[in-house]
């Protein structure tokens, strides 16, 4: 199975007690999500972490830790997720145009924004029992 690499963040902001969602445009795969994307030549997993964030929020971010990792077919092509858990004491963010709209959301208000796998994979894998 050939199958391409996405990293994937869940951001907490300690500070705030909150995790930073983002809007995808409705182009694209509509719908909230953790900031990432494709892992570049040469890159590592952290490195691309740390890249796309900035790329797509304006945040700095310390990859704390890997916490799960999933597979997904999205139009017609494999895609392995892998997402860590990464903090900031940053709250400004500056959306990339891949984006409409964020925004730092408490444990019931990401429950209530988040639809199919990633709410699937925020249960199984425990990212509501983290100490945000």
């Amino acid at each position: 199975m050939l199958a391409h690499v996405v990293v994937k963040t869940v951001i907490l902001n300690h500070d705030l007690h909150k995790n930073l969602l983002i809007r995808r445009r409705i182009e694209d795969m509509e719908g909230w999500e953790g900031a990432g994307g494709k892992v570049e030549e040469g890159e590592s997993l952290e490195e691309a972490v740390c890249r796309e964030v900035l790329e797509e929020t304006g945040l700095t971010v310390v990859p704390e830790r890997f916490l799960y990792a999933s597979l997904d077919e999205i139009d017609g092509k494999n895609i392995i997720f892998v997402v860590y858990l990464c903090s900031t004491t940053e709250e400004n963010v500056v959306l990339s145009s891949e984006h409409t709209e964020y925004r730092w959301t408490d444990r019931e208000e990401c429950r209530a924004l988040l639809r199919d796998g990633i709410a699937r994979d925020y249960e199984k894998y425990g990212v509501y029992e983290l100490i945000w």
